[in-house]
């Protein structure tokens, strides 16, 4: 197996996600129903496809055997048949036929088989539910032609407004395909550009215009092609023409709000093209720790076999207002620990723990050892029930029950000469003070050049975290539907996942200075 192979198939492990963001924000399975109180900047989407095609991204994913073997085809036949798209054909096909107008199913398929660009946006529970769809097409002008007569008198196609775009007026069409499902819709010249909701433009109460998205989508539909290109420069793409795929993701998305604590790591992105997928992060040189990204310190701490395991480029002094606001329930100032941690951290999770109860593991430079006791004192109950331990050869280690909605768990901190580890599963603790007393192997041994390591994915491992928390979140044996569509459907995936060997994620290089795309290679563990 060579390695361009091999970076095919680990590189679907985050791929598939990217392909199934593009697909979900098209509108097929997102809900379009009243926005919440989230405020979305249309100028700040957290992700972007550049595509030659959109229709192709989820047979492209396929080319990846691990992809082909966990989503088979049923994911090609689940984006044709969702409830959205198909009530969205429905839709259109009787416009198109009460109004004697040809385009139908016509005006999906120059949507999908076009160049096209797809900005999106999560909603309040995290999720990418809103989207923007940009293409280019002659004939999209007849279309919309015809939409400003049927707008007149169809009570599923509407006028919602109007833009003005290189001088002229733009009407904006909303189209009601569903029940609590619209979209909006406008075109100037060869460009059309679909919004999946009324109020990414006209607010939550559709009757307020936002500016700065009444901004955005006019550059999106100006004939400029600088114009048009309205997201690229906070992606840092390059102005060389697409044959392929490109999906770029914001880390402050991935990493569910705390990229600011490593801001040097910006995105993450893949392309697809001459058949096969590459990697890439987006890494910010004047953001990056002093001493790099050597994450080696780190690796030959963590316990053998990770079912996922990932090093960051943490900025410790980022924490400076979280720890002053935790110093005043503290019988001493914890400020000073933005100055105690040093290099990267990495966050694990391993298959005999669970999903909530990820290991961190950091470096120190400095000795104070009761800065450390005091900041896990104030969030543990106000120290309560607190206990304080000294191990074999003088590890410190505190911890405290506490109990949440998944039941009790035990936050445990500790201290091994320069490492400290942090989790609420107290073993896993305990399992990396093990390593450091080189009484268990460590997720270094699986890895050749653990300093430019970045990552780590077990398959097997991961597969077996995935069926033990689903089973933990399905009913009782009352509920046989349930556990019987698990065995049908998620089990033999988890089977197929199970027969891949784990793959490190390597970056070779960072940039120098400025903020620059580098390559992320994938690679066979231990080769």
């Amino acid at each position: 197996m060579n390695k361009k192979t091999l970076a095919k198939i680990a590189a679907a492990v985050v791929v598939v996600a990217g392909g199934v963001f593009a697909y979900r924000a098209f509108g097929w399975g997102a809900m379009n129903g009243p926005v919440n109180s989230l405020k979305i900047d249309l100028s700040k989407p957290d992700a972007l496809v550049v595509t030659k095609s959109l229709s192709s991204l989820p047979r492209d994913l396929l080319t990846v055997p691990l992809a082909r073997d966990v989503l088979r085809e049923d994911f090609l036949f689940y984006y044709e048949q969702t409830e959205d798209r198909l009530g969205l054909k429905g839709s259109l096909r009787r416009i198109a036929y009460e109004h004697e107008l040809r385009w139908g199913d016509q005006l999906i398929r120059m949507v999908l088989d076009e160049p096209a660009e797809v900005a999106m946006w999560r909603d309040a529970d995290g999720s990418l539910k809103h989207y923007v769809i940009s293409v280019s097409r002659g004939k999209l002008a007849r279309v919309l032609e015809e939409a400003g007569k049927v707008a007149l008198k169809d009570t599923q196609l509407t006028i919602a407004g109007e833009l003005r775009v290189d001088g002229d007026k733009v009407p904006v069409y909303a189209l009601n395909y569903a029940y609590q499902r619209n979209l909006l819709f406008a075109a100037h010249g060869d460009r059309m550009v679909i919004l999946s909701h009324p109020g990414m433009l006209y607010g939550a109460d559709r009757k307020d215009s936002d500016d700065t998205a009444q901004a955005t989508v006019t550059k999106l539909l100006a004939k400029d092609a600088a114009q048009q290109k309205v997201f690229h420069d906070q992606f840092h793409f390059g102005k060389t023409a697409q044959d392929g795929h490109s999906i770029a993701i914001k880390a402050d998305f991935l990493s569910f709000g705390y990229q600011p604590f490593f801001g040097g790591l910006e995105a993450l992105r893949f392309d697809f093209s001459k058949g096969a997928w590459r990697s890439q992060v987006l890494l910010d040189a004047a953001k990056l720790p002093k001493n790099g990204y050597d994450s080696s310190a780190l690796w030959s701490a963590l316990p053998y076999n990770p079912s996922s395991c990932f090093t960051l480029p943490v900025d410790w002094t980022s924490l400076q207002p979280v720890l002053k606001s935790i110093g005043g329930k503290t019988s001493q100032p914890v400020l000073p620990l933005a100055t105690e941690l040093s290099g990267p951290a990495a966050a694990c999770w391993y298959g005999n723990s669970r999903l909530h109860t990820p290991v961190f593991v950091a470096n120190r430079a400095g000795g104070n050892e009761a800065l450390f006791e005091s900041l896990f004192q104030a969030a543990i109950r106000d120290g309560k029930g607190v206990q304080k331990a000294q191990g074999k050869k003088g590890e410190l280690r505190w911890s405290g029950a506490v109990s949440t909605a998944q039941g009790e768990t035990t936050p445990t901190l500790a201290i091994s000469g320069n490492t400290v580890v942090f989790s609420a599963d107290g073993k896993l603790v305990d399992q990396v003070l093990a390593v450091k007393r080189k009484e268990m192997p460590a997720a270094s041994d699986l890895l050749p050049d653990a300093k430019h390591t970045v990552g780590l994915i077990a398959p097997a491992a991961l597969a077996k975290l995935i069926e033990q928390e689903s089973f933990n979140t399905l009913p009782g044996q009352r509920e046989p539907v349930l556990r019987g569509a698990v065995d049908a459907h998620l089990v033999p995936r988890l089977q197929a996942l199970k027969k891949y060997p784990p793959y490190r994620m390597v970056l070779k290089s960072v940039p120098a200075k400025g903020v620059s795309w580098q390559a992320l290679e994938w690679q066979a563990a231990g080769k």
